[in-house]
């Protein structure tokens, strides 16, 4: 297994992934990914030529990366752009918020170039896991279909 990653689960009726990394930054880049790869599977067809930075107010881990990927679908639904680099500069944790800050790289959506996967209706808090251990973490999460 490599140190980041992402991979498919079975699922009866959407979509469900596992995403690692060596920490926390690294398994929430890759946990967008597997967003992306969902709507349009090959990220290697997706330039980077616009940049964008997002930044996120959660009250937890959980709520931090729904928010996320909600905002990742959000930009894909309003604006039309998909993000091939996925980049976390930034996770703060205080006594009663977490806070993530990251630049994602992409261009606009087009259909004769970039793949078409599955449309992910939303981000779900079901089956939502997050294990951390020592210089490992995993994240299953469901994407509404």
């Amino acid at each position: 297994m490599d140190d980041a990653g992402f991979e498919f689960l079975e699922h009866t009726a959407d979509v469900q992934s596992r995403s690692w990394g060596g920490n926390l930054k690294e398994a929430i880049s890759q946990c967008a990914l597997s967003l992306i790869a969902t709507i349009s599977p090959d990220l290697n067809k997706i330039d980077r030529k616009v940049e964008k930075t997002i930044k996120i107010e959660a009250e937890d881990k959980e709520a931090l990366i729904f928010d996320f990927l909600s905002e990742l679908l959000y930009i894909f639904d309003v604006e039309g752009l998909i993000f091939s680099e996925i980049q976390v500069n930034s996770l703060e944790e205080t006594s009663d918020t977490y806070r993530i800050t990251v630049t994602l790289k992409g261009e606009k959506f087009n259909r004769e170039k970039h793949s078409i996967g599955t449309e992910v209706k939303a981000i779900t808090y079901s089956f939502m896991e997050i294990k951390e251990k020592e210089n490992k973490v995993e994240i299953k999460i469901v994407f509404d279909i």
